[in-house]
């Protein structure tokens, strides 16, 4: 369930997207899909964390 503050959050975005003439659900999409299209490098930021972090311990 979205906080308080999250909602607040969504709502600001929404109103000044609407402002500049775009749709909310249109930007989230182009979000999700800079995501989508850069799996592979998230993937490789979390395995390096991963293994940062493993060796961290080691020492």
């Amino acid at each position: 369930m979205a906080s308080k503050k999250q909602k607040q959050n969504r709502s600001f975005a929404e109103k000044l997207l609407r402002i500049r003439g775009k749709d909310y659900e249109e930007w989230l999409e182009q979000h999700q899909q800079v995501i989508q299209n850069n799996q592979e490098l998230i993937l490789e930021a979390l395995e390096a964390k991963l293994s940062f972090k493993s060796q961290a311990h080691q020492d």
